[in-house]
């Protein structure tokens, strides 16, 4: 039976080509018609003719079809009235009135015969040994024709299909959108939420099964005029036609979550299979393909950030209040390469000694200010500078912008900077602070590093020899989000570290209830027994600090004390500090609930 794969193969070239040897078919024999035909399941159709108007022809009634049965010779019917398997057939009785027929059987991509290189005249004849010989060369080289331009077109499939999963890839989707009409058209961007955990869980194998799962799942919900992309790793794309309204793309989206929701297992297990969503459509949210793009992918960041099984829509505008992740990659792959801006500014929040209201260091916070206007938090971008595998050169610019601050000379505090895990859990950290000290001509003691227990997840022996390096310079290293991870202090009291700060989600929480306070006192006491100072991070109010006080945390920083400011609006605002520590803590405090 004819593979629509043969059918396919038939484009505009391959026709034009069929033509060709049409016109060679019918000069060699010496008869006014000939024609490349197809034989299907019910019905013959020719893709090149001559002589002749021809439709399709029920496979019954197809001389064709017969010939194709002996695929190995060319069969030859000198008179079709004289031959009992034709004489009454509808094309020999009726017009055209055919009386002569000869076909050569034809193989297609995949080596099975589809049809025939046929000539056919009105009148009967015969053909010599010869011409039958040279028709049958001519289908030989119709073959070879085809099953070129059958692999020219899987080669071509191939290079625009998913090998995981099926679904159409990257450069498909590119070709699409070159052709696609800038009209009633929209974008669904999607990405896996906790994938990771399936891979470190079941292996890259698990992981392969989930994301052809997800794939199948994908094509299933979709209509049959959308396609299905997957744009490498847990990113998956669906092309949307026919958009008629700006919320059209959210009931397909809400398909799809249902979709995922469904149970899948692996290795016996149920494992979830959740996304983040992002839908973007022409001409709502962009009027071309490129700003749709950007646009979908910013609508998908939002989605991430929302939580997870979110869909989040572009907005009306494009002015560029948002970013999407593709967007922020590439101005971030830009900043750090060589000879590149790196597009960050510190700010910088005082850290207050809760007795005296004195401040004698500062946190330093990164901001980034797009040209559009539109901040970006730190929450935002750093996990995607991790992910790109920048944290190292953005820990150097942070280290090294700090002491060109401290080298100014004024205001004289020190300045504490956050390092990230990979950063410090890698040999020579302690190096690259040395050479910055000394580049701008500062003290060790004038520098606080801050750390979070995930620098002591990968090599221990590295994080633990960059602190005392770092205290041989005289710079402090502080334990980060102290309380909000899994420490002990059997696993940090090996440990120098020079103050410890609590994690911000304890410190909200610890005038709301009984068991709030409770967290509070505890994890005050655990940096008491370690014998380092306590910093409590996100204060906000006074009830917070008075708690706080009361549990002999030593210094504190927060909204309520200062926002983060300029380096140089600190020393003006820093004298005000000691007046609102004081204020703070004489407030009256509302009793908490049990």
């Amino acid at each position: 039976m004819l593979d629509v794969a043969d059918i396919a193969s038939f484009d505009k070239v391959t026709e034009e080509l069929m033509g060709a040897f049409v016109r060679v078919a019918s000069d060699l024999v010496g008869v006014p018609i000939s024609g490349v035909s197809l034989v299907g399941e019910h019905e013959q159709f020719f893709k090149a003719i001559q002589g002749l108007h021809a439709g399709s022809t029920p496979k019954d009634d197809a001389f064709c079809a017969y010939a194709i049965e002996n695929p190995d010779q060319v069969m030859v019917v000198p008179d079709l009235k004289a031959d009992p398997r034709f004489g009454t057939n509808p094309l020999v009785l009726d017009d055209p009135n055919l009386r002569f027929y000869a076909g050569a059987p034809l193989r297609g991509g995949r080596g099975t015969p589809v049809g025939t290189l046929c000539v056919m005249d009105r009148q009967p004849r015969e053909l010599t040994p010869a011409m039958v010989d040279r028709l049958q060369d001519l289908a030989r080289g119709v073959s070879a024709a085809l099953t070129l331009r059958h692999a020219i077109r899987e080669v071509h499939r191939a290079a625009r299909t998913d090998a995981l999963t099926g679904v159409c890839n990257r450069k498909g989707m590119e070709e699409m959108l070159a052709e696609a009409e800038p009209r009633d058209f929209g974008i669904l961007m999607i990405d896996l939420d906790g994938f990771k955990p399936i891979n470190d869980t079941y292996g890259h194998a698990g992981g392969d099964r989930a994301l052809v799962e997800v794939a199948k799942r994908l094509q299933a919900t979709v209509r049959s005029m959308d396609t299905v992309v997957r744009l490498g790793g847990d990113e998956f794309v669906v092309l949307v036609r026919g958009v008629d309204k700006p919320e059209a793309g959210l009931g397909l989206a809400a398909r799809i979550h249902a979709a995922l929701a469904d149970t899948f297992v692996l290795n016996g297990s149920p494992v979830p299979l959740r996304a983040s969503i992002g839908f973007a459509a022409i001409p709502w949210h962009a009027g071309d393909v490129h700003t749709l793009l950007e646009r979908a992918d910013a609508a998908l960041y939002a989605a991430k950030r929302a939580g997870r099984g979110v869909t989040r829509s572009a907005g009306a505008s494009a002015s560029g209040e948002t970013v999407g992740r593709a967007a922020l990659e590439t101005r971030l792959r830009e900043a750090f390469a060589p000879g590149g801006t790196v597009p960050f500014h510190l700010v910088f929040q005082p850290i207050v000694e809760l007795k005296t209201g004195e401040v004698t260091s500062v946190e330093a916070l990164l901001r980034w200010r797009t040209d559009t206007g539109l901040s970006l938090r730190p929450g935002d971008v750093l996990p995607v500078i991790e992910g790109m595998g920048y944290s190292g050169a953005l820990d150097r610019w942070v280290v090294d912008e700090a002491c060109r601050m401290v080298a100014l000379g004024h205001p004289p505090f020190t300045i504490a900077i956050n390092a990230s895990a990979s950063t410090f859990g890698m040999p020579g950290f302690d190096a690259q602070v040395a050479g910055a000290l000394k580049k701008h001509g500062i003290s060790g003691d004038r520098l606080m590093i801050e750390m979070t227990e995930g620098s002591l997840a990968g090599d221990a022996d590295a994080a633990l020899a960059n602190m005392q390096g770092l205290a041989k310079l005289g710079v402090r290293v502080v334990l980060d989000d102290f309380g909000g991870g899994h420490g002990t202090l059997a696993r940090l009291r090996g440990y120098p570290f020079d103050a410890i700060k609590i994690d911000r989600s304890l410190v909200t929480d610890c005038a709301r209830d009984a068991q709030g306070t409770a967290l509070i006192e505890a994890v005050a006491g655990m940096a008491h027994a370690l014998s380092v100072p306590a910093v409590a991070e996100g204060v906000e109010d006074a009830a917070q600090l008075a708690v706080l006080a009361r549990f002999g945390v030593e210094r504190a920083q927060g909204f309520l004390l200062s926002r983060p400011v300029a380096w140089d609006r600190l020393e003006e605002l820093v004298a005000t500090i000691p007046a609102r520590v004081q204020a703070a803590l004489e407030a009256p405090t509302p009793i908490s609930a049990d």
